[in-house]
């Protein structure tokens, strides 16, 4: 490339910049007030962080909170002081289930998605013969121990290929509508893709599902938290959420939700002591998923108050600002010279996860470039079994972190 062409590359990245910053309000692009999302974290000022499909910085008010909860435990871990966490699971339940329009009989706490998920992966009754469908958009963790039961129980899985640049819900849906056959008994998805960003039409493969018995199950670990989830109007049989990632809370903490319905048909993995159960009762619910031995007892009252952090700036605001913020990057992206999003731009069916190609660049030196130059915190990730690089934006993050990265882009 002569010296010309990479003045040109350049400018081309610098007014890519230059308009997603004049694509926001003013008050969005100015330094961050009291009030902001970001003074809420406990995020290193120079740190711009562009990873919440890992790990989300959480609130100070539930660092605070968990660290106050765990003192207190500490100094008196006597089971009288301890009687105060059913009570608090209780109510955490309850408050869980409500931000998802179901009831606390069908939720239970656990410890991330990915053990939410192999409890509805290995608890579901099945036979050997019969089919699950999953999709090549699935989590690593959730296809390796699908697989691992399938070798063990001669079960049949079908790995479904799906566009990563689908035009259109119904394209999707037809892909499942085709594949599903009278052995199909299960079908476990990724609500959004941690790599391309495809956000899947739930509530239309329910329709499909619902009528033939088929167990359909959600990976909300890269949704739950930001994205307003009605379960009942999804759909779904069961579905998992991480309070790590997008909620911006504690490690460890995870929901699992089961149909009230459906729970006969989902044994527990595992059956300790019931450290949060209140009545003997209660394994006949969602409960009886939880039964897991000791846990971190404090960190349910970090997760209560996450949910007052969340409230305060209120589940739809979350939606928005994470659906525009999203949108900002990817607009960013789609103007660098020599740059290829991995997914698809369809309103609908893409949210905050933003994941490009470079051709015939060294990606993991760009990624390298943006951490030394920037303190920008990225993924690495892979598409068509190449490197690339991961963009997870969320609330807490500017116009203006997005044009200094399409800066550092520049000068990579």
């Amino acid at each position: 490339m002569t010296d010309r062409s990479k003045d040109v590359s350049r400018r081309g990245l610098l007014q890519a910049a230059a308009v997603v910053g004049a694509a926001l309000p003013l008050a969005a692009r100015a330094a961050p007030s009291g009030n902001s999302a970001r003074d809420q974290l406990l995020l290193a000022p120079d740190i711009h962080y562009f990873n919440a499909a890992n790990i989300g910085p959480a609130f100070r008010s539930a660092i605070a909170a968990h660290a106050r909860e765990t003192q207190a435990f500490q100094a008196n871990p006597s089971p009288q002081y301890r009687t105060r966490y059913p009570v608090a699971a209780d109510a955490l339940r309850a408050r869980l289930g409500k931000r998802m329009n179901v009831s606390a009989q069908e939720i239970a706490l656990v410890r991330n998605s990915s053990e939410a998920n192999t409890v509805a992966v290995r608890g579901l009754a099945l036979k050997a013969g019969d089919e699950v469908i999953l999709t090549d958009h699935n989590h690593p963790s959730t296809l390796e121990t699908w697989k691992l039961r399938a070798a063990r129980e001669g079960l049949v899985l079908k790995i479904l290929p799906v566009p990563v640049y689908a035009t259109s819900a119904q394209t999707v849906v037809d892909l499942f509508a085709a594949a599903i056959t009278p052995r199909t008994r299960a079908i476990f998805l990724s609500h959004m893709s941690n790599v391309t960003g495809m956000i899947f039409p739930l509530a239309q493969i329910a329709a499909l599902t619902r009528p033939k018995g088929i167990w359909l199950h959600g990976d909300g670990a890269q949704t739950f938290g930001w994205l307003r989830l009605d379960l009942p109007a999804l759909g779904v049989d069961s579905y998992s959420g991480s309070t790590h990632k997008w909620m911006m809370g504690p490690l460890e903490g995870g929901v699992l939700y089961v149909r009230r319905e459906g729970q006969a048909q989902l044994q527990p993995i595992m059956l300790s002591h019931g450290y949060w159960l209140t009545d003997e009762k209660n394994l006949d619910t969602a409960q009886k998923y939880e039964i897991l031995g000791q846990r971190d007892d404090p960190k349910l009252i970090a997760i209560d108050a996450t949910l007052d952090a969340l409230d305060t700036i209120g589940e739809a605001e979350v939606e928005r600002r994470a659906f525009a913020i999203g949108d900002q990057m990817r607009d960013m992206v789609l103007r660098l010279p020599g740059a290829k999003l991995v997914g698809t731009t369809t309103k609908g069916l893409t949210g905050p996860v933003i994941t490009p190609t470079f051709a015939g660049k060294d990606v993991l030196a760009i990624r390298d470039h943006l951490w030394t130059q920037g303190k920008v915190v990225v993924a690495p990730s892979k598409a068509d079994g190449k490197p690339t690089i991961r963009f997870s934006p969320h609330i807490y993050n500017s116009a203006d972190e997005i044009a200094l990265i399409a800066d550092l882009l520049a000068k990579a």
